[in-house]
């Protein structure tokens, strides 16, 4: 008889509420632990055709906000920022992002959006397919977009970014960026 109360107090804690992490950036004064990459830079140096930093020019929530700037001389550049998530206990999450973006002038048809979660931190062109998203970035006003999927694992990469589709200098902004892990 013993044996029930402690039975029942694991089965209570064990099914209690889904764990969530939940985790906020808006950029003041620093990228906040994310990390700036590309793909697809004219060769020469990235430093020279692509930064991404924390700007007070332009903010969304908070006094600044991420700022891309991507001189695209080969019409194919991609920049973004990536953060990788550790999930406890490994196993299936639903994953879920939402921000607001804005570009330096009208939108860029051929621009799209880079938003994506995924296994691991992309390298390439094909690891970073599944974050593209469809062409026509906001323009000169904010925009909120959000992003969810279901995910594996004991880790996700979240990404965002730009991918120019015309040479040229493109600029954006990224700010109140909340990424919401869920256990299923």
């Amino acid at each position: 008889m013993r044996l029930k109360g402690p039975l029942l107090a694991a089965c209570l804690f064990s099914c209690g509420p889904p764990r969530q992490q939940v985790a906020f950036y808006s950029f003041e004064g620093s990228l906040q632990g994310w990390e700036p990459h590309g793909l697809d830079l004219q060769a020469g140096g990235p430093e020279e055709n692509w930064s991404i930093t924390s700007d007070p020019a332009a903010s969304y929530d908070g006094p600044s906000s991420a700022r891309f700037f991507l001189d695209n001389v080969n019409g194919a550049g991609k920049i973004w920022l990536e953060r990788t998530f550790t999930l406890s206990p490994p196993g299936r999450y639903s994953a879920h992002i939402d921000f607001a973006v804005r570009g330096a002038k009208d939108g860029v048809a051929a621009d799209q959006l880079i938003a994506g979660i995924l296994p691991a931190p992309p390298r390439n062109d094909d690891a970073l397919q599944p974050a593209l998203r469809g062409p026509g970035i906001a323009g000169i006003t904010w925009a909120t977009r959000s992003y969810d999927r279901e995910i594996d694992g004991g880790a996700v990469t979240v990404v965002l970014g730009i991918s120019g589709g015309a040479p040229g200098r493109i600029l954006y902004y990224l700010d109140a960026v909340t990424v919401a892990l869920t256990e299923r």
